[in-house]
This record gives C-alpha cells, sequence and structure tokens, in this order.
C-alpha cells in the first residue's frame, strides 16, 4: 500500500496558489457542526483552497467552521469563488436531517460521499464517485454485507470507487477501464480510531487527495496514512486520543510513508 502513496502528487515547484487543489466540503447541521470540522481539518493541510458549503443555514455552524483559519466559508454552489473551479467536493458529513441539493460538478471534478451523503445517493450513486461507508451502510445502500466479493462486486455494478470502512478496510476498485477490478485491503490502524470523528477525518483526507490524484489512489492512500497516523499516536499516547489529534497527525504520517525507501 506504501507504493499507492509514494505515488501520490507532488507540487511542482512552479506552483501557484490553487494549482494544488480546490475541495469545497458540503456537510453539517443545527445538530452535527463537528463532522464538517474534521473533514477541514484532515484536508486543510493537504489542498491549497479549501472551502465549506453548510448542509443547513445555521449561524453556529458557520462561525464554528471559521474558527479554522483555513477554510473559507460560502453560501451556494454557484459563488464565483467556485464557480467551475473545483477539483473535488465532499458531499454529505453531518447533514443529519438537512436534505441541500447535491450539485452538478463541472466535467472533472472528483466527487466523494461519506456519512449521511451516502443516504441521498441511494440508488443513484455517480459514476466515478469515491463512497466510504462503514458495515450498516454498505448494507444500506447495497442491501449485502461487506465482504470483500460483495464490496468488489457493487463497485463494478455502479461504476465507482469504494473504501469500506472497518477492522479491515476494503478498497474496490469499479470504474470501467484497466484498473477495474482492483481491490487492495488495510489493517494498519487500532482500535483507539473507534471513537467518534475519525470516520470524518478519513473522508476529508481521501476528499483531499482526490483533487490531484485519481480515486482509486487517492482511496487506498488515504486509507494507509490515516491509519498510520492512528498508530503514530498510540506509540505516544497509547489510546488516549481523539478525532483531532488524528486530523494533526496526518501530515507527519504522510510525510513518513512518502519519504519511505
Amino acid at each position: 500500500m506504501d507504493g499507492f502513496v509514494k505515488s501520490l502528487y507532488t507540487p511542482p515547484k512552479d506552483s501557484r496558489k490553487g494549482d494544488n487543489g480546490r475541495l469545497l466540503v458540503i456537510g453539517g447541521s443545527r445538530d452535527y457542526h463537528g463532522a464538517p470540522m474534521f473533514a477541514l481539518l484532515a484536508a486543510r493541510r493537504f489542498v491549497d483552497l479549501l472551502y465549506f458549503l453548510p448542509g443547513a443555514k445555521d449561524a453556529f455552524l458557520v462561525n464554528a467552521v471559521k474558527a479554522i483559519p483555513e477554510a473559507i466559508v460560502v453560501d451556494n454552489y454557484n459563488s464565483p469563488a467556485i464557480r467551475g473551479k473545483l477539483d473535488c467536493v465532499l458531499y454529505g458529513i453531518g447533514f443529519g436531517d438537512a436534505n441541500p441539493k447535491l450539485p452538478t460538478p463541472s466535467s472533472g471534478t472528483a466527487l466523494v460521499f461519506d456519512g449521511d451523503g451516502l443516504k441521498r445517493v441511494k440508488g443513484k450513486i455517480p459514476k466515478g464517485a469515491i463512497l466510504t461507508p462503514h458495515e450498516s451502510e454498505f448494507r444500506m445502500l447495497f442491501g449485502v454485507e461487506g465482504s470483500e466479493r460483495n464490496v468488489s462486486e457493487m463497485a463494478k455494478k455502479h461504476g465507482c470507487v469504494i473504501l469500506k470502512k472497518g477492522p479491515v478496510d476494503i478498497i474496490a476498485d469499479g470504474r470501467p477501464g484497466d484498473g477495474c477490478g482492483r481491490i487492495v485491503t488495510n489493517r494498519i490502524h487500532n482500535q483507539g480510531m473507534t471513537k467518534g470523528g475519525t470516520g470524518d477525518v478519513l473522508a476529508g483526507l481521501v476528499a483531499a487527495l482526490a483533487c490531484k490524484n485519481d480515486a482509486f489512489t487517492a482511496a487506498v492512500a488515504g486509507a494507509r496514512i490515516n491509519g498510520n497516523a492512528g498508530n503514530l499516536l498510540k506509540k505516544r499516547l497509547g489510546y488516549n486520543y481523539c478525532a483531532s489529534d488524528l486530523a494533526d497527525a496526518l501530515a507527519e504520517s504522510y510525510a513518513i510513508l512518502k519519504g519511505q525507501e
């Protein structure tokens, strides 16, 4: 799996702001403001520009997100700041009862669905999207257990990439082409990562990586970097770490894995 991390996009020396990833996170609600914040904290070190569109118009949610200095809050998908300029959209974390419309992205814009967003796309999964369900969400989406065989078959049936989270992560590529049918498992993590918000951290990281990498690479490398970050924290703190700690450890985890020979 470290080969996927090593292959991740590296910003060119002549880069300018915006060249190395523009991500929009659509999520949150009156009841769930933490979920998008974890995703934003995870993504902020991996993209140039980070935007947030609230799933519900709630002042507390917006003000909470504004505490993250890298996050730029927009009030609609047609804002001139983002229209036609995004590399990836992460949709669905922390929606609760909110039901914002799924925007139609420009050609070439990656889509990542997590949390409540998975419920919104049941039966209408966009081709090429990345889905990050845990076991119960996978069963909700497809009506079968999340075995390696089923994850692979559902990815191929819907032409998408699935990262099924669990004690063993299963990542399958079902997009048409030479890579169709690829499947990778990830066992690099620990039980400290059962805490609330760690799945949102993973979704934010995968979406950030999907800005400049293909969907399968982003999903596999994201699972590996995220799990390794959890193991770094375990060495220092035992199991007594939280989702925001995990988000902060991602950059170190990435640097270690990217630099391994």
